[in-house]
Order: structure tokens, then C-alpha cells, then sequence
């Protein structure tokens, strides 16, 4: 136990804690104050925490001002995106992720393929007790929008899953998906309209873990030329051989 008279002290944030899970299971185990033997302990923790959540940490300290009685606080530092992108068609363009590009790679990873998807297709197996060679699921990736309430609450599920016992066979069920990635919250005005449509369908909420995404991507862009001998490989312009 480090003694709190010669300990530095430091207090986790709401933006440290909603923006990374590490942070959040450092709370829960420590509370939301945190000991350490010297300054330096508590910035080489935030190091490990930036490594192990989604978002970068870091040890701020408290003003002298500050009526707290602790040293710092334990703060988000979220990277600074890159507006524009680094380099070139031909020698690549580097951009940051962005937070809807891991959730349309979450919807690709449980909606692919349209004909009886990994995840949809076991839980179906599991919900209905079919046999795995008979059961069909067919998704729709735009289904209607679910409304609800007074306040004509809104929800665009991501898909519809249409279970049958074989091509052509009449529908078993149905699921009305909402899919996440990671901790990415549920809108109010989702809830109450899925919350409305569970009375007459059943309504999935899927979240996935993408573990070791990327920060940033760089991808190539080059035209297929008319006459590929006239392409030189130092244009927007190259051709396939070169790309």
C-alpha cells in the first residue's frame, strides 16, 4: 500500500474514463482516486493505459489553486487527426481512421456475407433449435425505418435477418439488428423505437470487439489507361502492372 502522506495522487476524469476502457477498469479496481509512489509511476501507468485502451491518456497536473486534494489528474488526450492526407495518389495517401469507419467495418464483419452470415446464421441455429443444414438467413441491409412514440422516434436498423428452413421455404423468424463497435452507445431515440419494435419482432443488439484496429490507412488510386504503353508509373494515370 503506498502511504497516501508521500504518495502522488491522481484523479481520473470523466473524459479519461469514457474514452478508454482501460481507464475504466483501473477505476473500478482502484477507485477514482490513484496512488502512486512518485510522479513518474503515474505517467509510465498512463503510457499503459494509452497502449491498452482506444484512447491516448496522460497525466495532467492540478493547478496550484486547485482546492483538490490530489497532484494531477488523469486526463484524455486524444491524437490530433490529420485533415488532410499525407502523400500522393501514386505514392499513397495516408489518412486518420475515423470512429464511423470502424462501425461500417463492424457492420461488414457480422452482415457478410448476405446469404446466411457467421454470427446471425450460429444464433439463429441456437434460437430456433434448427438443424445447421437447413437453416437459410437472408439479410436485408436496408430495411425500413422503425418510428415510435408521441416524438416519432427514429431508428435505422443496420439490417433485417430473415430466417427460413431452406431457400423458398416460408419465414421462421426475423431479427432487426442494431450493431456497434466496441463501446459505441445507443442513442435514446434507438432505444425507445427498439424498444417498440421488440413488441412485434425480435431486436438484436450486436456489439463487436475489433481488436488491434488501425490509427491510420494509406491507399493507392490509379486510372486503367486506354493504351497502357503510354503510362508512365509516376502519374495518376499508371497502369494495372504498375499499381
Amino acid at each position: 500500500m503506498v502511504d497516501r502522506a508521500d504518495s502522488f495522487r491522481v484523479a481520473v476524469k470523466d473524459s479519461a474514463r469514457a474514452e478508454n476502457r482501460a481507464v475504466r477498469r483501473l477505476v473500478a479496481t482502484n477507485g477514482e482516486v490513484v496512488s502512486f509512489d512518485a510522479e513518474p509511476a503515474a505517467h509510465e501507468r498512463a503510457r499503459q493505459l494509452s497502449a491498452d485502451g482506444e484512447t491516448p491518456v496522460k497525466v495532467q497536473r492540478a493547478a496550484p489553486q486547485d482546492p483538490t486534494d490530489v497532484d494531477a489528474y488523469l486526463v484524455a488526450w486524444p491524437r490530433r487527426r490529420r485533415w488532410s492526407p499525407e502523400g500522393s495518389p501514386t505514392e499513397g495517401l495516408t489518412f486518420d481512421a475515423e470512429a464511423n469507419q470502424y462501425g461500417a467495418l463492424a457492420e461488414a464483419v457480422v452482415c457478410t456475407p448476405r446469404v446466411n452470415p457467421p454470427l446471425l446464421t450460429h444464433y439463429a441455429r441456437i434460437d430456433a433449435d434448427a438443424d445447421a443444414e437447413d437453416l437459410r438467413v437472408e439479410l436485408d441491409a436496408d430495411p425500413e425505418p422503425v418510428a415510435a412514440g408521441p416524438s416519432d422516434r427514429r431508428w435505422e436498423p443496420d439490417c433485417r435477418a430473415v430466417v427460413r428452413l431452406g431457400p423458398d421455404r416460408p419465414v421462421l423468424t426475423e431479427y432487426w439488428c442494431e450493431i456497434k463497435a466496441g463501446d459505441g452507445s445507443f442513442e435514446r431515440s434507438q432505444r425507445e423505437a427498439m424498444a417498440a419494435k421488440a413488441r412485434e419482432a425480435t431486436v438484436l443488439k450486436i456489439r463487436v470487439d475489433l481488436d488491434e484496429l488501425p490509427d491510420s490507412y494509406t491507399a493507392w488510386v490509379r486510372e486503367v489507361a486506354p493504351d497502357e504503353s503510354d503510362a508512365g508509373t509516376d502519374r495518376v494515370n499508371s497502369s494495372l502492372d504498375d499499381f
